[in-house]
């Protein structure tokens, strides 16, 4: 199995991993949306968008929240 074949493997465990919140809050992300304009959206804490985003980014391996949101982006997740 190539590398690529390997990386896509990686990209689809990540994926499954993330909850249909934080698949949201990164959507919300990629449009350029604050964690307080996401907060007000989703009718939450300001908070707890910012734990949803530390979910996410732990989960996928990325380094901050922009990297997470392009490999969501990438891997089709939105």
């Amino acid at each position: 199995m190539g590398s690529a074949s390997l990386e896509n493997l990686r990209r689809y465990s990540r994926q499954q991993q993330l909850t249909t919140r934080e698949i949201e809050i990164l959507k919300w992300s990629a449009q350029g949306k604050t964690a307080a304009d996401i907060a007000i959206i989703l009718s939450m804490k300001e908070r707890t968008v910012h734990f949803h985003v530390a979910n996410a980014i732990q989960k996928m391996g990325a380094c901050n929240k922009i990297s997470a949101v392009v490999q969501a982006a990438l891997s089709g997740m939105f």
